[in-house]
């Protein structure tokens, strides 16, 4: 839903770049202009490894410095680089967000210890009987752009990892009782695997190389470990890049947007979150 009163953006937010696409207004009509700041070589040379996503963030201070009259509503979708998942099993007990967060937390640090304190903990709703994702977002990078966003006079009105709102746009092209989703970025792969509507598997990969290399192996392993059953499961892809070649050894189905400026711009299928 767009907002009525401030014109929107939609910010992609990958540590290769940053990428501004500007709305229609009422959500009606074509996505308008389309702009990308390259943000790698700044990235490589800041001093702070711990922040890939700083060039992103300054990068966007300037951008909406550079167009403060217009006081835009801000809606950023954030690459697989800055996210990481936890399923939560699902909990009679749960009751109310309060609760949910510190389960969700609690989970993250089971796994990752202490750094878990400086992260910003997003679970999803927990639905009866089934498995939700829950996101961890490290919280200085949420401060930076709330004040990015304030001091410039626009608003943060969303901030959604690029898996999740994928998943959304695309969720009713999955169709049978197993299905694996994956979204395929410069440097980062996000797989899930889907059986009898719910998650049973969802990690994030690195990549230092071409992504399907690393995939057959990261399938493997998360098969064995769900006990998934013989068979094929197909894969469902979808990606901020051109639709890559089929081949006989991974079948997969890449879920392109119908508008062909939405596939060929680069960098605003992560922007549009799809």
């Amino acid at each position: 839903m767009w907002s009525l009163s401030k014109p929107v953006i939609r910010v992609g937010l990958s540590q290769q770049a940053l990428t501004v696409a500007r709305m229609p207004r009422f959500g009606v009509g074509s996505v308008g202009a389309v702009e990308q700041l390259a943000c790698l070589q700044v990235a490589i040379a800041s001093t702070d490894p711990t922040e890939p996503w700083r060039a992103a963030v300054e990068r966007l201070a300037q951008w909406l410095a550079d167009h403060k009259d217009q006081r835009f509503a801000v809606q950023v979708v954030l690459s697989g680089r800055f996210v990481r998942w936890q399923l939560l099993p699902w909990r009679i007990e749960l009751s109310g967000r309060a609760e949910l967060t510190a389960y969700a937390a609690l989970r993250f640090r089971e796994t990752y210890g202490k750094a878990v304190q400086g992260w910003n903990i997003l679970p999803a709703a927990l639905a009866p009987g089934c498995t939700a994702p829950a996101a961890a977002v490290d919280s200085t990078l949420v401060q930076a752009l709330t004040q990015v966003c304030e001091a410039q006079g626009a608003q943060l009105q969303e901030l959604t990892p690029y898996f999740s709102s994928a998943f959304d746009a695309w969720h009713s092209r999955l169709k049978g009782k197993a299905a694996w989703f994956g979204t395929v970025e410069a440097d980062t792969f996000t797989l899930g695997l889907l059986q009898g509507g719910q998650w049973t598997a969802l990690q994030t990969q690195r990549l230092s190389g071409d992504w399907r290399a690393p995939l057959p192996a990261l399938m493997a392993q998360i098969a064995l470990a769900c006990d998934l059953p013989e068979g094929v499961v197909p894969l469902f892809l979808a990606g901020d890049m051109a639709a890559p070649a089929a081949q006989s050894t991974l079948p997969f189905t890449w879920l392109a947007p119908l508008q062909v400026a939405e596939r060929a711009a680069p960098g605003l299928r992560l922007a549009l979150g799809r």
